[in-house]
């Protein structure tokens, strides 16, 4: 009996040396530096009421982040969208408009602000989304 105990104790000291073993593979490969390029699906919301949007010049953008592999993690699990808050993107100027164009820094910026997505934005495209409202 005294020589069983012993061998399920050296398993056990196996399986822990195993687990911690893979839990620090895992931690030293989501600390690692990487370049991911995601297809987001681009979903406008809180549009003014009085207008209607007739077109959007890109319904998918190509959105490419550089960090650790760590703060590319939530993206990776949630779902491949930006959804874009037309009050809060669109300038007081914009707004008086009904064809405008969000450009390159500023769709940056706004990405950087979303919670889901790395701060580290090292390309996007298209450069710009144009839309195109109608009064109703």
């Amino acid at each position: 009996m005294a020589k069983k105990s012993s061998g399920q104790k050296n398993y056990a000291v196996l399986l822990t040396c195993w687990i911690l073993a893979l839990f620090a593979l895992f931690a030293v490969k989501l600390s690692i530096n990487y370049t991911a390029s995601y297809r987001l699906r681009i979903v406008l919301t809180n549009l003014p009421e009085d207008k209607l949007l007739t077109s959007l010049s890109d319904t998918v953008m190509v959105v490419t982040f550089e960090d650790k592999g760590l703060s590319l993690l939530p993206l990776e699990m949630s779902s491949k969208k930006i959804v874009i808050d037309y009050q809060e993107m669109a300038s007081s100027y914009q707004k008086k408009y009904n064809n405008i164009c969000f450009q390159k820094q500023q769709i940056i910026q706004y990405i950087q602000q979303q919670h889901k997505f790395s701060d580290n934005v090292k390309q996007i495209k298209p450069e710009r989304i144009c839309l195109h409202l109608q009064n109703r």
